[in-house]
C-alpha cells in the first residue's frame, strides 16, 4: 500500500495543464495532482514528473496555466494524459482550441468550466516530481458549472487513480 497512498486521496479533479515555451510551443497535459496551498496570497502548487515535457516548460517560462474541463472533453483528457508533447502537437491531436490568457503566455483551452493562471514562485524537489508552488495571477469559471464558490455541476470529470476518470452523473 505504500506505492499507492496517494489514492486515498482521490477523487480529484483532472485538469489541462497547459505551458509554452520561450520558443512559442505550447503544450497541454491531463493532470490531477494540484492543490491550492493558500488563499491570501492565493497560491496552488501543482505537481509534475520530472520527466514530463510540461515540467521543462514551466521552468523555462515559470508560467502555467489550469484549465478545468468539463465531461464533454473526457477524449482530449485521455489523449493528453498518454501522448507526449515532445513528439506530437497534443492541441491537434486531441482537437483542443487555445484561447490567449489574459496575464500568461501559457493558452487557455475552449470549453471549459474554469481557469486558473499562475507564476512560478518556488520550484520543490518532490521524489519523482517536481512541485511548482505558484502565485494565482488570475481565476475564473463558467456560471452555468460554477457559483457561489462551489462546483454546480455533475459534468467536472474526476480522477478515481491510476488510468480511471469519471464524472459522477446527473
Amino acid at each position: 500500500m505504500k506505492q499507492s497512498f496517494y489514492r486515498l486521496l482521490h477523487p480529484k479533479i483532472v485538469f489541462f495543464l497547459t505551458s509554452a515555451g520561450r520558443d512559442g510551443r505550447d503544450n497541454v497535459m491531463s493532470c490531477a495532482w494540484s492543490t491550492p496551498v493558500s488563499e491570501e496570497p492565493p497560491k496552488v502548487i501543482v505537481a509534475v514528473s520530472k520527466e514530463h515535457y510540461t515540467a521543462e516548460l514551466i521552468l523555462e517560462t515559470g508560467e502555467f496555466a489550469i484549465n478545468i474541463p468539463t465531461k464533454d472533453l473526457i477524449k482530449a483528457i485521455w489523449i493528453c494524459g498518454t501522448k507526449s508533447g515532445r513528439e506530437i502537437d497534443k492541441f491537434k491531436e486531441a482537437k483542443l482550441k487555445k484561447l490567449k490568457a489574459t496575464k500568461i503566455s501559457a493558452p487557455l483551452i475552449e470549453g471549459c468550466a474554469g481557469f486558473i493562471e499562475c507564476k512560478l514562485t518556488q520550484v520543490i524537489d518532490a521524489g519523482e516530481c517536481y512541485a511548482f508552488l505558484a502565485d494565482v495571477i488570475v481565476s475564473s469559471a463558467d456560471e452555468r458549472y460554477f457559483s457561489k464558490g462551489v462546483w454546480l455541476s455533475n459534468s467536472i470529470p474526476m480522477h478515481l487513480g491510476g488510468r480511471k476518470i469519471v464524472y459522477f452523473g446527473d
